[in-house]
């Protein structure tokens, strides 16, 4: 019990990390596109400069979403403001309940973000060839959320086979 609520705090450390993290994206992006001569926090140095990336092509829509539904889709939104709502959904499950359909939606909420994070990696590092330190932070949040989810899947699973083992 005490192992599931270290993780349990956890995550939810690691949730309102990612939404800080991407409400600071968000406002950098904000700034950029208001104020021509901003300078983030985040910039560091000509190849490490976060609103570079925040208000390149693939900050919004992941890039893609723009090219499938058109530029002036709902969809196409920043990438910053789908992790806000990710981090509040993936919150919310969090503090529902481990019934096993929210423990399998909170694993495919993880592995898709492992997916959009390799993606948007390639794409900053060999695209882009930046050093985004938001990005990189959102990707760490990733993972950091993605273990404990991954582990309390497969320990639901085994139990779930168990039971039905048992059910027999």
């Amino acid at each position: 019990l005490f192992v599931l609520k270290q993780w349990y705090q956890r995550r939810v450390r690691g949730c309102i990390t990612g939404l800080v993290i991407s409400v600071y994206a968000l406002w950098v992006e904000h700034q950029v596109k208001t104020r021509s001569n901003y300078l983030a926090l985040c910039d560091l140095h000509q190849y490490a400069s976060c609103s570079r990336v925040l208000s390149s092509k693939y900050a919004t829509g992941f890039g893609v979403i723009g090219q499938i539904f058109g530029e002036s889709s709902v969809l196409n939104q920043p990438n910053c403001l789908y992790g806000i709502l990710f981090y509040l959904f993936y919150l919310t499950l969090d503090t529902v309940s481990q019934h096993l359909v929210v423990i399998q939606l909170k694993f495919s909420l993880s592995l898709s973000s492992l997916v959009m994070s390799l993606y948007l990696a390639y794409i900053l590092a060999f695209v882009l060839v930046d050093l985004c330190l938001v990005c990189l932070a959102t990707y760490a949040v990733n993972v950091g959320l993605s273990v404990p989810a991954f582990e309390n899947y497969f320990r639901a699973m085994r139990k779930f086979a168990n039971e039905s083992e048992k059910k027999k």
